[in-house]
Formats: C-alpha cells, structure tokens, sequence
C-alpha cells in the first residue's frame, strides 16, 4: 500500500466508500424527502439531501461488521439511521459555530437561516431513530439489539458533551490547547460508534468490538486533525471567520502559545471591523514560521501508526486491508 502514489490511494479510498457505503447513503437521501407536505421545509430538505455526501460513515459501519465475519447487508437501515444523525449532528454544528460556508459551499443555517435549520435538524433526528426502530432491528441479530440500541444512545450523549465543550470554548475564547485536542478527539466519536456498532452487529466478540472502536476513534481524531489544519492554512475560507468568533483551530492556538508575534498579530486582527485577505495570508505566514504545522503532521502520523496497530490480532480479511488503506491515505491527505 505504501508504494502507492497519492492519486492512486486516493482512487482506492473513493472505491472502497462508494461500494460499501452509497447504499446507505442513498437511501437516507431518500428517507430525507419523505412525508414532507410544508413547502417552507422541502427547499431545505432538498438543500440537504443534495449537499451531504458522507460515504465514510456507513462504510465504516459496513466494513467493521465483516471483519468480524458479518454480513454487511446487516448494517444498511442501522447505517442509514447513522447517516441521518450525523447530518443533523452537523446541522447543529454549523449553527453553534456560525458558520454560513463549508468547502466553499453555503451550510444549511448560512442558505435558510439559523431558526429554520434547527427546524430540519431535529425532523431528520427523528427521522433517525424511526429508521432505527422501525427497519434497523429487524436486521440486528435479536442478541445485538439491547447493544447496538445502546451505542447510539452513547454517541448522542458523547457529541452532545463535544457541543457543549465547543460551546464553553468559545465563550472562553478558544480555551488551552490541551482542550481542544480534547475536543478534536471527542468529535471523533461518530466513527468510533460507527466501528462499534457494525462490529456488534456482526457479532464480534468484546475484544474485537472494543479493537475496532479504538480504531474509528483513532482515524476520527486523524480525520478532525486534517479537517483543522486546512482551515488554519485558509484552505476552506473560514479562517475569517474563526478568528472573529475566538473559536481558533488547533494549530493556530499552538503558534500563538509559541509565538508573541503571532499572538500579537491576530489580537490586533480580531479587533479590526473587517478582516481582509491580506490579513489571513499574514497570519498563515507567520503560524507556518512557528513550526505549529509541522508539529500537526507529526501529531497526525503517531495517529495513523496507533489506528494501525490497533488492527493487529484481527483476522485477515479483506476489511482489515481496507482499513489500513483507509487511515494510510489520511497520510497523503495532510
């Protein structure tokens, strides 16, 4: 895997998410639209519908349950309720963080409005769970059930915890940096439920449910770590945006621990009624001179080495190759 070059992972890693997760996916799409008479929630629901293209999650979800020795058909309803959660997760997310642009493009409260988009969020919540009573039991084996109806319960409440650390953060301003790799890690606990609950639907023992857990919590942080990074380097465009609100990205919060200069430089830029293209690219100058991004890529690499190791004792099948694929390509990515 390692003699392969970046556009090569990249073709594997997009391979391996559309076979084992674009059923999930699509079928939650689905399921978005359903039942929907009021006009003033289609828009955002097609808005919605069209923009959420996680195949991460459900092919986690699929993946965990054959390393196991499952069927990964057995995941699909149980997936598709994940799927649903996590895009209403995401919903309030973007809410929290005020956040009107994602990757360029518009997020559902920055489109429709902050009231409305919460209006979304919690009809695609319940929309979650009845696909998880109503379908998803009826493909758990009935031992599982009790298991995997309690993992969901322990996702909610463990993002639930994130929110409102991320919330306390940024009333603090932004709070150590201690605390948010903290938050970084516990954000990453959708795919470690994701792993768990594919891993107990497929039957696997307690040790391989806890195995693969660490795992998806291991490639989550990785995943969070590289989301933060671009959007400290302006990749994403919302770098503006974060240091207005003091809700700073990980490795930023290390430059300015590190560097009176660039202490001193976004506290004069946050003060400033607007904050200009220039401004950002100083301050991506002078957090690159701290040494704060090589710091994040070696940070990044002692993650995807622990995700590695933890899929040792695994039995070799093709879930398990898929798996370190998956994490190895967070390498290439950063």
């Amino acid at each position: 895997m390692n003699n392969l070059s970046k556009k090569e992972m990249e073709e594997r890693v997009q391979q391996i998410l559309e076979a084992k997760g674009r059923k999930a996916l699509k079928k939650a799409k689905k399921i978005m639209l359903e039942d929907i008479e009021d006009r003033n929630l289609q828009a955002p629901l097609q808005y919605l519908s069209e923009n959420w293209n996680d195949t991460l999650r459900p092919a986690l979800m699929a993946l965990s349950c054959e390393a196991v020795g499952g069927d990964a058909e057995a995941t699909v309803s149980a997936a598709t309720a994940m799927t649903l959660l996590c895009s209403s997760m995401n919903i309030y997310d973007h809410v929290m963080d005020r956040t009107k642009f994602k990757r360029f493009i518009p997020t559902l409260p920055g489109k429709f409005g902050a009231g409305l988009a919460l209006i979304v969020a919690g009809l695609v919540t319940a929309k979650a769970f009845n696909v998880l009573y109503e379908h998803a039991r009826k493909e758990i084996p009935p031992a599982k059930r009790a298991t995997v109806s309690k993992l969901f319960q322990e996702f909610l409440m463990k993002m639930s915890e994130a929110e409102a650390m991320n919330l306390n953060l940024t009333r603090q301003g932004s709070g150590s940096i201690r605390e948010k790799f903290q938050l970084l890690q516990m954000q990453a606990t959708d795919m470690e439920a994701c792993m768990k609950i594919g891993a107990s639907i497929g039957c696997g023992s307690e040790r391989e449910i806890e195995q693969l857990g660490r795992y998806g919590l291991l490639l989550g942080a990785t995943i969070e770590i590289r989301e933060d990074l671009w959007e400290a380097l302006n990749y994403t465009l919302e770098l503006a945006d974060k240091i207005r609100d003091g809700s700073l990205p990980y490795v930023l919060m290390w430059a300015v621990n590190r560097s009176e200069k660039a202490r001193n430089l976004l506290s004069t830029i946050a003060e400033k009624e607007k904050i200009e293209a220039t401004d950002i690219k100083k301050v991506v100058e002078v957090m690159s001179e701290t040494g704060a991004v090589d710091h994040v890529n070696k940070l990044s690499r002692k993650l995807i080495n622990k995700a590695t190791n933890t899929l040792a004792g695994l039995r070799e099948r093709e879930a398990k190759h898929s798996f370190k694929l998956l994490v190895e390509a967070q390498g290439f990515l950063l």
